[in-house]
């Protein structure tokens, strides 16, 4: 049903991806019934799009996936992945207690300072047990216990709270393993069983200026690339990259080298904006395994060898040169069909002829120089005087010459 990744798809099939292109989620039935379908076999269609890969299946619907997305922007068209449908819980509003994730880790934070309660209470009691009159030193102990035992509790409290900002997230580890997330806000936390780190989430940009990339034809030429990111899941940022700048870093300038490479010099710089899409579609493949959300891709230049330069330019130069010779041969076609139009029509009608004729007369009697006029009339009457005279001239020389004047007498005898 589909050719070669390299040929164009049948229509049924390049219809299917247009129609997900923009992030949206159809099924079958769904996409039998959305009107201006080609004629085709539409499930054979979606079959081998789902070998090839370009489309996948989630929870009974189709989306495009990454191999699509690339088709589509080597063909200049633009798509995204979908996003991720929210789960129902997200519409459930929870009921929780403050600073806290939830009630379970409320009890487990509350739980510490009830069991230090107990021994405290009891040291307490034992340094009065068994003595009808309680000496000082007696009721100095007691006070030294329950003052060691508030001195652990605000210990307590103070390691486990802590202040986290806006454009920032607190990322918790228990035992080595994360289990979640927390912030922005006033937070607790277990001290010394948890491991709080913490992680910026504000938008980060990095330019990357004349990166040397040879393309298809074996060109070398300089790039420079733009973009802004940020960290939308602090998690996998901390646990699947060790340096997420440094390897967003590396991670761009790999991918522009690698899809350059996959273009001609003269389809890159006429298709910059594919290749910007297709530049951004792969490292959003990559980032969002790090958590990282991509904000904003732009291919800003492109510059080829000063030879190279000059050569597109060379061409470019004769381009100009040969449209404004067609612009120019098109203006004097029109203006000989204009013309001759006007002479026609001033063939057939004398009096428009005969005003043209006397305003070009005024028109070039006009400034302040002496201009002698001949009009055409006396040229006219020139040509008819000679005519009249060349006519009477042959009248006089009528009869001379070997030619006789009339018709001979008839002969007869000569005396």
């Amino acid at each position: 049903m589909v050719g070669n990744i390299n040929n164009e798809f049948d229509p049924i099939a390049l219809w299917v991806l247009l129609m997900l292109s923009g992030g949206q989620r159809f099924t079958a039935h769904e996409l039998s019934r959305l009107p201006d379908r080609p004629n085709g076999n539409l499930w054979a269609a979606l079959q081998t799009l789902l070998d090839r890969q370009f489309i996948k299946s989630e929870k009974g619907k189709f989306i495009i996936a990454t191999a699509g997305i690339e088709f589509l922007a080597l063909r200049g068209v633009i798509a995204a992945e979908p996003e991720d449908e929210p789960e129902r819980k997200d519409f459930i509003k929870k009921i929780r207690p403050p600073f806290f994730s939830s009630f379970n880790e409320f009890f487990v934070w509350i739980a510490m300072p009830l069991i230090l309660l107990i021994p405290a209470f009891a040291f307490a009691s034992a340094a009065t047990a068994g003595y009808y009159f309680i000496s000082l030193d007696k009721k100095i102990a007691q006070i030294s216990v329950w003052v060691l035992y508030f001195a652990i509790v605000i210990l307590y409290v103070w390691l486990s709270h802590h202040h986290v900002m806006e454009n920032e997230r607190l990322v918790i580890f228990r035992g080595g393993k994360a289990i979640g997330k927390k912030g922005p806000g006033l937070v607790f936390i277990l001290p010394l069983i948890d491991n709080p780190k913490k992680v910026d989430v504000r938008e980060r940009s990095q330019e990357i200026k004349k990166e040397p990339c040879i393309t298809q034809d074996r060109i070398l030429a300089n790039a420079g690339f733009y973009i802004s990111w940020h960290i939308d899941d602090p998690t996998p940022s901390l646990t699947k990259v060790s340096k997420v700048d440094e390897s967003m870093s590396l991670l761009s300038t790999a991918v522009l080298r690698a899809t350059i490479a996959e273009f001609t010099m003269e389809n890159a710089m006429e298709r910059r904006r594919a290749l910007n899409a297709l530049i951004r579609s792969r490292i959003e493949h990559k980032a969002t395994e790090w958590g990282v959300e991509i904000n904003n891709t732009e291919l800003r230049e492109l510059t080829p060898p000063d030879g190279v330069m000059k050569h597109i330019e060379n061409l470019f130069t004769a381009n100009l040169e040969s449209e404004a010779s067609l612009v120019k041969s098109d203006a004097k076609v029109r203006s000989l069909r204009d013309f001759l139009t006007i002479g026609e029509g001033m063939a057939r009608n004398p009096i428009a002829f005969n005003l043209k004729y006397l305003d070009t007369l005024e028109r070039i009697g006009e400034g302040a120089s002496t201009k002698y006029i001949i009009p055409m009339e006396f040229f006219n009457f020139l040509r008819d005087f000679a005519q009249a005279q060349g006519g009477r001239n042959g009248d006089s020389n009528h009869g001379n010459g070997n030619n006789p004047p009339g018709p001979l007498p008839p002969g007869g005898s000569v005396q």
